[in-house]
């Protein structure tokens, strides 16, 4: 039975002219669209084909049902305005045409958070509108969109516990070191996943002998292909 996530937007101004946010597998980087299921070699040069040699399939990460998870799990908030970002004697400068404003400088984090390689300690807060409401016990999980590489912008990572929050998301973000241009609308910005909360503890364990030799070999060595999504894997939908 599917949850219901809602994004409400902060009145309805916001309602009517802000990107909504949307499913993240419908928005794939293009590393990830480019790339064919089967790595190339000297007998099949074009990758179109399955080879098992030496016990290992040819397989690229494009049949990694696990990355494929993460890349569309949950919902991508956009950018809902074109900002035009100069480097200046002061430092960065973002301007828009919008009379709303789209980011504010975020203080706080420039001098206590070490940056991501490549991004500068420059940090703003993107005024992000919408408002996830969950259902209760459920939260959720905020990064910047997952496989979007080299974003002019990356998030700061933050959990809400969005059945109870009823303030806008407006998440910090560093900004990419030296970047000057336009950040287009549409922009994918961040990615926001629900999640159920639950009390965790930490146990640690060992197969025994040959376990777990055997337990690989009567599962995952069987298949030649598509174990994992076969046999272990549970379907995830956001609409």
């Amino acid at each position: 039975m599917s949850k219901n996530i809602i994004f409400k937007a902060r009145n309805e101004f916001a309602f009517e002219t802000m990107l909504r946010p949307y499913p993240a597998s419908t928005n794939l980087p293009d590393w990830w669209r480019s790339v064919g299921p089967f790595v190339p070699n000297e007998e099949d040069p074009e990758g179109k084909n399955l080879i098992l040699k030496n016990k290992v399939v040819n397989y690229s990460f494009k049949k990694c049902t696990p990355m494929l998870d993460a890349l569309t799990s949950g919902y991508i908030i956009p950018l809902w305005s074109d900002v035009h970002v100069r480097q200046t004697k002061n430092g960065p400068l973002l301007t828009w045409r919008s009379q709303q404003e789209v980011f504010l400088k975020h203080g706080d984090y420039s001098e206590k958070v070490t940056p991501p390689p490549g991004y500068s300690n420059y940090v703003v807060k993107y005024m992000n509108t919408w408002i996830p409401i969950t259902p209760p016990g459920y939260s959720v999980l905020v990064t910047s969109p997952f496989g979007h590489r080299g974003l002019p912008l990356q998030a700061i990572p933050a959990v809400i516990d969005s059945d109870k929050s009823v303030l806008e998301i407006l998440p910090p973000m560093w900004l990419k070191d030296g970047f000057e241009g336009i950040i287009q609308k549409g922009t994918p910005l961040v990615q926001i996943t629900p999640f159920k909360r639950e009390d965790w503890v930490a146990d640690f364990d060992y197969y025994r002998g040959k376990d777990h030799e055997i337990l690989k070999e009567n599962t995952f060595n069987t298949n030649i292909i598509s174990h994992y999504i076969k046999n272990i894997w549970s379907k995830k939908s956001y609409r």
